[in-house]
C-alpha cells in the first residue's frame, strides 16, 4: 500500500482563525498543547448539523430534456 501525502481540509479563514484561537485559550488555560486533530475530534457535530439543517434553504433546480428523438 503506497503511502498518500496528506492533504489538509480547506476551510473558510474565519474558522480556521476560530479553532486557533480556541486553540491558543485551551493551551492558555490548561498549559497543555492540544493539537488542531484533537480538538477537532472533541467537537459534538449533532448539534452543529441540527442548526444548519434547521436554517438551510433548499434551492431544488430540475432540468428537463427537451430535445425531441
Amino acid at each position: 500500500m503506497a503511502n498518500k501525502p496528506r492533504v489538509p481540509m480547506q476551510v473558510s479563514p474565519a474558522f480556521e482563525k476560530k479553532i486557533k484561537e480556541l486553540q491558543r485559550k485551551i493551551m492558555k488555560k490548561d498549559g497543555v498543547v492540544i493539537s488542531l486533530r484533537d480538538l477537532t475530534e472533541q467537537v459534538d457535530f449533532n448539534n452543529i448539523e441540527e442548526m444548519i439543517l434547521k436554517d438551510a434553504k433548499v434551492d431544488i433546480k430540475i432540468s428537463l430534456d427537451r430535445r425531441r428523438k
